[in-house]
């Protein structure tokens, strides 16, 4: 009886266009537009990029600058330096195609229009040539002979730019919109458990009432009805990921096995959800799909599918809803599989969302079993 009733259910789930909707097509529309809005918002606003600088030279230049900034720009990839003419920088700066402009004739002069982590750099390369310079005047002055060994010393410094990761791993600032994309995905599935819990109330479904009224089990028929609902909502998820990973190319990292229990146990948060909710008292389905979509959709919120950085802000102040929040669990599992070598809080995510789900198991049982019907 449980291998027919899950079969029925997952042919029934396929049926129900509006469930397929918000669980595939939806995610994937959303998907999109972010791709579309901001796919490559981390590499042109977070990643370092050279800074474009205009070098005008003119009477008696400092030739020891110019060898500088071709040492900046070949070895450390810190600017890109336009030689032109001072006409021509200036029009370039007006136009914002370069950051700053350096003049060499006899001193090194800075212009800039704007203030920013691109003109702090360029004022700082000016200033640490103007104070080796002068360093190299007083040595020379007053004792020569160190002349080499201060050189060698100075040179050590000359480090502006160093790319270094603390992970081998690809750290991208959009892809917790995509985590939390995926979460909202799984919550989803909490449509499918109200449904799932208003076929099991014999006062609100006349299929209820032919179950209750049958000599099986009703709980091996809900248990049945309820893997279903995680399995068609998992399967839906699945489809989106896929769609995420292989049609946007959007990173989700090369655990395939850690990434799908995330989707499964985030799938069984979802239905064990609408079965909860469905399970409470006489409201209507309707009613009890608003509750449902309030509680995913403040989940979703808070975990950062609305506005950038909500999650770290949440950590910031409340970090206590960031434990029990769903949606934040989940981006967090996926997050740390993406940046972490060790599995530790990718664990620690997934044991909480087990405990969830186990806590929405007892408390929709309890809310169900002591249910009897005089008449049907």
């Amino acid at each position: 009886m449980f291998l027919r009733t899950y079969g029925y259910s997952l042919l029934r789930s396929a049926r129900q266009k509006m469930l397929m909707f918000w669980s595939i097509l939806f995610p994937i529309i959303l998907g999109t537009l972010f791709k579309v809005s901001f796919g490559d918002l981390n590499e042109t606003e977070f990643m370092f990029q050279q800074i474009p600088v205009a070098y005008v030279e003119g009477e008696e230049p400092q030739q020891e600058f110019k060898a500088l900034l071709e040492e900046l720009e070949s070895k450390n990839e810190l600017v890109k330096v336009m030689s032109v003419e001072e006409s021509k920088a200036e029009e370039l700066l007006r136009e914002g195609k370069v950051k700053g402009i350096f003049k060499n004739s006899g001193e090194i002069a800075l212009v800039v229009t704007e203030e920013g982590i691109d003109t702090s750099i360029l004022k700082s390369i000016q200033e640490q040539y103007e104070h080796v310079i002068r360093a190299f005047s007083n040595i020379a002055a007053e004792n020569p002979e160190k002349i080499a060994e201060v050189a060698r010393s100075l040179g050590e410094e000359w480090n502006y730019l160093k790319e270094n990761s603390i992970t081998n791993r690809d750290m991208d600032m959009m892809m917790d919109y995509f985590y939390a994309l995926i979460a909202m995905n799984c919550l989803y599935g909490c449509f499918s458990g109200v449904v799932c819990a208003g076929e099991f109330k014999a006062n609100l479904s006349h299929l209820a009432a032919r179950r209750v009224a049958s000599s099986t089990n009703r709980f091996v028929i809900l248990l049945a009805e309820i893997f279903a609902k995680i399995t068609s909502q998992f399967l839906c998820c699945v489809i989106g990921a896929c769609y995420l990973r292989y049609a946007l190319n959007i990173n989700l990292g090369e655990d395939t096995g850690r990434i799908a229990l995330v989707i499964l146990v985030g799938n069984a948060i979802g239905v064990m959800t609408g079965v909860f909710v469905g399970s409470i008292g006489k409201l209507k389905s309707s009613v009890k799909e608003g509750i449902c979509i309030g509680v995913t959709m403040l989940d979703c919120f808070l975990a950062g599918l609305m506005v950038t950085g909500m999650y770290q802000l949440v950590e910031k102040y409340v970090p206590v809803i960031n434990r029990i929040n769903p949606a934040a669990l989940m981006v967090k599992a996926l997050y740390s599989l993406n940046i972490y070598e060790t599995y530790t809080r990718y664990n620690q995510c997934i044991f909480t969302m087990l405990g969830i789900t186990a806590l929405l198991c007892i408390g929709s049982y309890l809310l169900v079993r002591r249910e009897r019907y005089a008449s049907i």
